[in-house]
């Protein structure tokens, strides 16, 4: 145990919980709503998980690291919140306007023309903000209890309320938009209700105390969020209206496929701290080690998987979504090569960060994207196997990209810290 970051088993603990939660919901959901209102109802789920991550998980991030750094100086965090609380209400605002800017697009081709399902989009990204603000200050002061129950309330408030409005017969979309969209606030009050000391005084924060490289995290934290949903994106925004019914089940298939990258935030959470402390005490052997076996772990678990998917996939999603489901196993197989793809590309790009390459990271993402795209755009398949091909080829991509990039960095680094070493003394005669 002592050989575990300090907060890996509550904040473990809460992912479980919330990841559990997000197959109970999907589940009710598909049963409850049918196909077609499903697919509007994922809709809203994707936007807003390619949104919000990509947008306000860097911001969590730089607070709970400034916070930190704060702690260990002995220094309060009051004027560092402050800062924060302003960069939240701005980020808050910049999302919001890009939404209502995309209104057209993104209510007819994602949200299925829902109106409800519009608003909720709007609330639950205002939500997220305050969220992400709020973990990053539960993280920065050591409150991994506290964080592991907010991160778990997500998820269990929308499972549980689903649960109740699809028994009571109100299980309409406009309610499951309501549920999805109230889930973060819930989560926030539960994280910081009755919590004290978490805002001391200290000395003035300057907003490049928090901005340090939150442009190229943004930039490639969104670009992340869209490739791992793009196999739904592309299919929900070419699909017609007569593909209604393979598409809710091409999504549910694709939530099965997303298991391996659920289980990856669990190990996400203390990798890059760990990788970023054996770079400064100048390990970079045990870096290069540590990085290699937990990608060829993850390789190797990504066969299984995909045999899994390829053999039992269609069984499993019949037992859990119902007669609807009718994904077969080559499409699962290919979903889930290219979330194991996702998850090796993830585990590398951890490893830039903390080697500091921010902008190399964020364009192998953005090329990943385009790269979906353009075989979205040439591959002349029906729209579904053209989604699975372009994601395995994306992921591919990805991954190699980051793959070429981090051995190049890593030598670079090694290098660097060997020159700035101080030199043996000749003269000593050792």
């Amino acid at each position: 145990m002592a050989a575990l970051p300090t907060g890996t088993i509550p904040v473990g603990i809460g992912l479980a919980v919330a990841g559990v939660s997000v197959y109970g919901f999907q589940i009710i959901a598909f049963r409850t709503l049918g196909t077609t209102a499903y697919a509007a109802m994922n809709g809203l789920w994707v936007t807003a998980f390619v949104l919000a991550p990509g947008v306000f998980l860097p911001l969590e991030q730089e607070v709970a690291r400034a916070l930190a750094h704060r702690r260990a100086r002995g220094q309060g965090g009051r004027p560092l919140i402050a800062r924060a609380a302003v960069l939240t209400t701005g980020l808050i605002v910049a999302v919001i306007a890009v939404v209502l800017l995309f209104r057209g697009v993104i209510e007819t081709r994602l949200l299925r023309s829902s109106d409800e399902l519009f608003v909720a989009l709007l609330v639950v990204l205002v939500g997220f903000g305050i969220g992400s603000l709020a973990r990053g200050m539960l993280s920065g002061n050591n409150r991994f209890g506290r964080y592991g129950a907010m991160v778990g309330m997500d998820g269990f408030s929308r499972v549980a309320l689903a649960a109740i409005i699809a028994l009571v017969g109100y299980g309409t979309l406009g309610w499951f938009g309501a549920v999805f969209a109230i889930g973060p606030f819930l989560a926030t009050l539960v994280g910081l209700a009755g919590a004290r000391g978490l805002a001391k005084p200290g000395p003035v924060a300057p907003m490049s105390e928090l901005t340090t490289a939150i442009g190229w995290l943004l930039l490639g934290s969104t670009f992340a969020q869209a490739l791992g949903y793009s196999a739904y994106i592309g299919a929900s925004v070419l699909a017609t209206k007569n593909q209604e019914a393979e598409l809710g089940a091409f999504i549910a298939g694709l939530f099965i496929a997303r298991i391996p990258l659920l289980l990856f935030q669990a190990v996400q959470a203390a990798l890059l701290p760990k990788l970023a402390g054996l770079l400064g005490q100048g390990k970079f052997h045990d870096f290069r080690v540590g990085v290699i076996r937990l990608v060829v772990i993850v390789a190797g678990t990504s066969v299984v998987g995909v045999l899994i998917a390829l053999t039992a996939g269609p069984t499993i999603g019949k037992l859990l979504f119902g007669a609807n489901f009718m994904l077969s196993g080559i499409s699962l197989a290919a979903l889930t090569a290219g979330c194991c793809l996702m998850v090796i590309a993830l585990t590398l790009a951890q490893s830039l960060i903390a080697l500091q390459r921010y902008a190399v990271t964020a364009f192998a993402w953005v090329i990943g994207v385009g790269v979906f795209v353009v075989a979205m755009v040439t591959i002349d398949v029906d729209v579904f196997t053209r989604a699975e091909i372009a994601f395995v080829a994306s992921t591919t991509m990805v991954a190699v990209l980051m793959l070429l990039v981090a051995r190049r960095a890593l030598r670079d680094a090694e290098g660097g810290f060997r020159s700035r070493s101080p030199k043996p003394d000749s003269s000593s005669g050792l």
